[in-house]
């Protein structure tokens, strides 16, 4: 009789667990405030939406937990930026159960930048109307990360250059690289139909390249076939520097 006492205390107490409420959604204010402290942006949140997304989670503040422990909403977000203005979306607030003081942030996983007039706004946000060089980096970057197109680059050896070699874009893609590799054809990628992408080519990477391929003998060094392996390449090579020294 005691042990079935003990079990429905237990089972008791399981639901009423699970029955706990999640706690009610942090306002706009508060979800405002959290993301200007944890980011250090204060005063730079132009927007924020709620995306709703209720469900509870079993990580807060770095810890996991073998049942949940906390309940995180979704939130649409746009930030001033030294670049612009940036939209973060369905970026997370997430609070342990029963309390609206115990919350974290969390960025999410897609982000864009937006136009910054909409929110009364310069056009490159924090740098005024005229965009300065770093951003200009940054959005070239970022445009050629999302390329599924660009070929060869680091770990590809275009002659002498191997740590940094520049990118191309290939007529028939992955196989023209295999080609190329092979010596079916050469003794640049460009011989084999690519075009060199400058744009988005490591500055080293892309110096290297055009110096070998504007010199005949360095080319031959790496294409002529009496040099019929890596060893004679190099050493042609190695040799020809030397002999310019």
């Amino acid at each position: 009789m005691k042990s079935l006492m003990v079990l429905a205390c237990g089972i008791i107490a399981a639901v009423s667990m699970a029955a706990q409420p999640a706690g009610a959604e942090p306002g706009k204010a508060q979800v405002i405030q959290l993301w200007e402290q944890q980011n250090n942006v204060k005063g730079r949140v132009l927007d924020l939406k709620s995306r709703g997304g209720q469900r509870p989670t079993n990580e807060l503040n770095g810890k996991k937990y073998l049942t949940p422990v906390g309940t995180c909403w979704d939130y649409d977000l746009v930030e001033l930026q030294k670049c612009g203005c940036r939209l973060f979306e369905k970026a997370s607030v997430c609070c342990r159960r029963g309390s609206t003081k115990e919350c974290e942030v969390r960025i999410g996983t897609t982000t864009s930048m937006v136009d910054c007039a909409k929110y009364g706004k310069p056009r490159f946000g924090l740098s005024g109307t005229v965009e300065p060089e770093e951003c200009k980096v940054r959005k070239q970057a970022a445009a050629c990360w999302s390329r599924k197109d660009l070929l060869f680059g680091p770990g590809v050896a275009i002659g002498p250059c191997t740590e940094n070699g520049p990118v191309f874009t290939c007529p028939k893609g992955q196989d023209t690289v295999t080609a190329f590799l092979e010596r079916q054809c050469g003794p640049t990628p460009e011989d084999c139909g690519c075009t060199l992408v400058e744009e988005c080519s490591k500055p080293q990477g892309l110096a290297c390249y055009t110096q070998w391929k504007a010199d005949k003998q360095a080319v031959d060094c790496f294409w002529s076939q009496q040099y019929d392996n890596n060893y004679k390449r190099w050493k042609c090579y190695d040799d020809l520097k030397k002999s310019r020294q």
